[in-house]
């Protein structure tokens, strides 16, 4: 029995010191690389205009993926499961809420400590605000010159609720020397309602919300609060800023929002940076505990120890899907577009989960006015489009698995073509059904590969015996998503659009390709 506990002890031991200190060095070191960047770019010079709410937010729940993946992950192969892929994964996900916690807090701390206060008699009393809090003792607002904006953005794993955000302003009575007003009081009201309801009655609750959004603006208590904060690059300021230019005529060239903070300046930190470290010490504790359950794999660890890579990697074979080559070489290509373009939108300060209408249509989103009136290009562009993350992944998922069956088939030049026309399709659908509907996203092209691989169903291109198969893989994906387009907020004409003009093309491109195949034959 002692033997047993000490031969357990000592496996323990060679597991901890094999994968602890990388667990610590991605941890911190993630952290710190993202407080030195946001520091450098964002906060004590803007060389970079990234919104706030990727570091808060966005950057925390993605960005630990990738050091887990490079270093944590092959680490974990010292240890033996019963189903390798589900368990490890477990560790990986104690690792990552780890690392979102720390990063989370951490980024809150350096965003409150960092910002200076600057105390005002009033805002007349500042020529050049270069500071991140406030304190005035007299706030004088010219009411004459209130305004306001709401943004619309549909949230929820299905886009089932959709989100009043509104914007009010009024300018400080304080001019610059053009005689226009710099810096704008604002308060921002919200509300959540359902975004399955009808057309009708949605609009009917946001009129009754802006009514007492309005009262509640005009009855606000603007001398209250005991510090505002001069808001920096993020979605709240971009609210404001669109409710400020509704008084063009009377706005500075580069305008200030400040806007009231809860609570007391001197608590604004809290115990932030206790938590960093908390934080980390709870999500270590647990991984360390869970390294007792599964058994030491000495094999695999004197491998790592000479440097010897396994000879295959479920991860690292998909992530070189992404490398245009073989029989996924056009599917590849439009991935990578989907990818980049969507990254490009993310750093230029489009929302990350839900973009609103303005957002996408300055993108080149498809709309029946904008394109019908010259902008045809949108029903290519809106192809390369997506209405945040999930709907990114969830494009991607379907585009690899319909591309399996239909790139070898049609190869480059034919798939290409069949992506684009149903894309088209798809798009002319859309905005011949709907009038004012904004449209993205690449599923019309993708379910036009889906419709190819119904209508080739028909045709000699797949085995008879393996015909049934794909029908039921493929059949319940498409019917599927066609049910949820009919409870709202889906594009289902692009859908539908795309799936029977990639089903039509699909069979004239196979049949006209097996025809020219046989007069080579014939001549």
């Amino acid at each position: 029995m002692l033997a047993c506990i000490i031969c357990q002890m000592e496996n323990y031991t060679a597991k901890f010191k094999h994968i602890a200190p990388t667990f610590i060095y991605v941890a911190f070191g993630t952290t710190i690389a993202t407080l030195l960047f946001r520091w450098v770019f964002t906060i004590n010079s803007e060389i970079l205009p990234i919104k706030e709410d990727i570091f808060n937010i966005w950057l925390p729940l993605i960005l630990p993926w990738i050091p887990i993946t490079i270093w944590l992950r092959p680490k974990l192969r010292i240890l033996k499961f019963k189903d390798p892929d589900r368990l490890s994964m477990l560790y990986q996900m104690i690792a990552w809420g780890t690392m979102v916690a720390m990063m989370i807090v951490s980024n809150g701390y350096l965003k409150t400590a960092t910002g200076k206060l600057v105390e005002l008699n009033s805002i007349e009393q500042s020529t050049n605000l270069d500071t991140r809090f406030l304190k005035l003792k007299k706030i004088e607002l010219n009411r004459e010159l209130g305004s306001a904006h709401t943004d619309f953005r549909a949230s929820g794993k299905y886009n089932q609720y959709l989100n009043f955000d509104s914007y009010f302003v009024y300018p400080f009575t304080a001019k610059d020397s053009n005689g226009k007003y710099k810096y704008w009081y604002g308060v921002k009201i919200n509300d959540q309602i359902s975004n399955k309801i009808e057309p009708e009655e949605k609009e009917r609750k946001y009129q009754a919300f802006f009514q007492q959004a309005i009262k509640n603006f005009e009855v606000y208590k603007f001398s209250e609060p005991d510090y505002f904060e001069v808001l920096p690059h993020s979605d709240d300021r971009e609210g404001f800023l669109n409710a400020v230019m509704h008084q063009e005529q009377f706005v500075s060239s580069e305008p200030i929002i400040i806007e009231p903070k809860d609570g007391l300046y001197s608590s604004r930190n809290g115990k932030k940076f206790e938590w960093i470290f908390g934080s980390f010490g709870i999500g270590f504790s647990v991984f360390l505990f869970a390294l007792i359950f599964p058994k030491y794999h000495a094999p695999e660890h004197k491998r790592q120890l000479k440097g010897i890579k396994p000879q295959s990697d479920d991860l690292i074979d998909m992530l070189k899907f992404l490398i245009p080559k073989d029989e996924h070489y056009a599917t590849s290509i439009i991935l990578d577009l989907n990818i980049l373009i969507f990254l490009l939108m993310i750093f230029s300060g489009v929302h990350i989960i839900s973009p609103n209408g303005l957002e996408l249509l300055e993108w080149g989103a498809n709309r029946r006015a904008e394109t019908t009136g010259g902008d045809w290009w949108r029903l290519i562009s809106s192809m390369f489009l997506h209405g945040g993350i999930m709907h990114l992944f969830l494009n991607i998922y379907g585009l690899v698995i319909a591309a399996l069956f239909i790139e070898p088939i049609f190869g480059r030049t034919k798939y290409f073509i069949l992506y684009f026309v149903s894309g088209i399709c798809g798009s002319l659908a859309s905005i011949y059904w709907y009038e004012n509907t904004i449209s993205v996203g690449a599923s019309g092209a993708i379910f036009g590969l889906y419709g190819a691989i119904l209508g080739l169903l028909l045709t000699s291109a797949f085995p008879k015996d393996g015909k049934k198969g794909i029908l039921m893989f493929i059949g319940p994906y498409v019917g599927i998503n066609l049910l949820f387009g009919l409870t709202g907020g889906i594009d289902n004409a692009a859908h539908i659009g795309g799936l029977i003009s990639g089903a039509v093309l699909g069979i004239i491109l196979y049949v006209s390709d097996k025809n020219t195949q046989a007069n080579r034959v014939d001549g």
